[in-house]
């Protein structure tokens, strides 16, 4: 979850700091064993359904947890998430370009007119024996 989002959700902000800055001091394995209590922690008592994440996220995190299974090395794993981080950002940036054409669209922004320094093609009759 992005941290603007977990803001607007109405966590508190110093608490979120907080929690941020203690996880990221962790080494990346107890990072996971907090993500695994966090999700037990929601399973257990969240009182509404945590904002969902895109499909590609979804499946990220199928891939992780499936790695993790499996007990995979810590290599493969972080190479996996960084080619997985890197698709992500290429679809995000599909998505942002999807968000603009969407909102060019809605306000009815004009396509440019054509330019017409360029001469017109020339007609050609094509002839077929």
């Amino acid at each position: 979850m992005a941290e603007e989002d977990m803001a607007e959700e109405g966590m508190n902000e110093i608490l979120r700091k907080k929690i941020w800055r203690k996880l990221q001091a962790l080494p990346e394995e107890k990072q996971y064993e907090v993500a695994d209590f966090v999700d037990y922690l929601s399973s257990k008592y969240a009182s509404r359904p945590a904002p969902g994440a895109d499909p590609f996220q979804h499946f990220a995190e199928s891939v992780h947890r499936g790695l993790r299974r499996t007990k995979a090395s810590t290599t493969a794993v972080k190479g996996t998430m960084k080619v997985l981080g890197a698709a992500d950002r290429v679809f995000e940036s599909f998505r942002e370009a999807g968000r603009g054409f969407l909102a060019e669209l809605e306000a009815g922004t004009p396509e440019p007119p054509p330019k017409d320094d360029r001469p017109p093609p020339e007609t050609r009759e094509i002839v077929v024996d």
